[in-house]
């Protein structure tokens, strides 16, 4: 009896594959080691931990990649690189990922990085303005007037009645945040366009701000996102698959002890760490934009979100995106490998980042 049914065994295990075993219970081979360039719009560090962590923990290594991490100049020269063929994969503001694929460079957004948007508008917190209409006639600060976010911004006020040319003065305020949250004090500006990463530092400076575009499901959009070339995720769905379920991991990891990460990350990019309760309220708020749009389902996009992004990218407005060719966001954005991504012991990661040793 016991060799028949070996032999059954035998037989069937061809028709399964690593995916079925790993179903019943098996633990598939992993996959040949392959190096992959991954690009990064800015520099390493907290801003992209899932990567950096899911390398020191091995996760990435676990699923046969070999992680060449690389930072280029932001996002539209990441999309020219992916353009150009010297990497496989990136992480991408949402807006340049629209716009490279309007012009023709083919590639897939398969994990939602960050789930809330990577701007907004924040002003005082006794301030009267609740809405981008209450805008009107004030002031709003930026780092400089050439920034990507600001074609947005005025596509925003637009569609909520105002003449972004004549309504609104934007106001240059450099790279240092404590010059924002002191123009902000001082009246110079009555509201600030800050990324989720400069509010923290801004706030750190002159105390907590309210936001006004936070809230409004109309202006919740698709805000930065990984994105695979369109011949890698054809030609490498399991290591696509695999850079995703990495990332995962590693921000359930964070989740589950925010000390280790951070701890790693320290590692990683020490000059984010010379103030540690400042970079405990980075790494929560980090945590906070990548929390996954549903639990267990990291990696999830909204695609409503990237409708209304590309809606009010087609506003024309001045200092226009440049997007006048839409795009069906169905074949640029898929969530079709999420459940993939999140086929893991979740429950050994927790119990990872809880024994974790500094």
């Amino acid at each position: 009896m016991r060799w028949r049914i070996a032999l059954v065994v035998a037989l069937l295990l061809p028709a399964f594959g690593p995916a079925a075993l790993a179903q019943y219970g098996g633990r598939p081979a992993a996959p040949p080691l392959k190096k992959f360039t991954v690009l990064l719009p800015f520099r390493v560090g907290i801003t992209f931990f899932p990567l950096s962590v899911a390398q020191e923990l091995g996760y990435v290594r676990e699923e046969g990649i070999d992680l060449d991490l690389q930072v280029v100049n932001g996002s539209s020269a990441l999309v020219q690189q992916l353009a150009a063929g010297n990497a496989q994969m990136g992480v991408i503001l949402a807006p340049n990922t629209l716009l490279g694929f309007a012009e023709g460079v083919r590639y897939k957004a398969f994990y939602d990085f960050l789930t809330r948007n990577t701007f907004d508008v924040r002003v005082l917190p006794d301030a009267p303005i609740s809405k981008l209409a209450d805008l009107k006639g004030r002031n709003v600060g930026t780092i400089d007037l050439t920034r990507g976010d600001l074609p947005l911004l005025r596509a925003q006020l637009q569609r909520a009645g105002l003449n972004p040319a004549r309504d609104v003065l934007f106001v240059a305020l450099g790279p240092t945040m404590s010059v924002h949250a002191q123009a902000l004090k001082e009246g110079k500006v009555q509201a600030l366009n800050l990324s989720w990463n400069n509010t923290v530092s801004v706030e750190a400076a002159g105390g907590k701000l309210k936001c006004v575009t936070c809230d409004s499901e109309e202006l919740q959009l698709a805000s930065e996102t990984t994105v695979a070339t369109e011949a890698v995720y054809r030609q490498d769905r399991r290591y696509v698959v695999g850079l995703g379920r990495a990332m995962a991991k590693a921000t359930l990891f964070a989740e589950s002890n925010p000390d280790a990460a951070i701890a790693i990350m320290k590692k990683v990019a020490p000059q984010e760490h010379t103030d540690p309760a400042f970079t405990r309220t980075f790494f929560n708020a980090a945590l906070v934009i990548m929390k996954p749009r549903q639990p267990g389902k990291y990696g999830l996009s909204d695609i409503g979100g990237w409708d209304r992004l590309q809606n009010f990218m087609a506003v024309p407005t001045e200092g226009a995106t440049g997007m006048t060719t839409r795009v069906d966001v169905k074949q640029l954005v898929t969530n079709e490998l999420v459940d993939e991504m999140n086929r893991f012991d979740a429950e050994a990661v927790r119990r990872q980042a809880r024994d974790y040793k500094q």
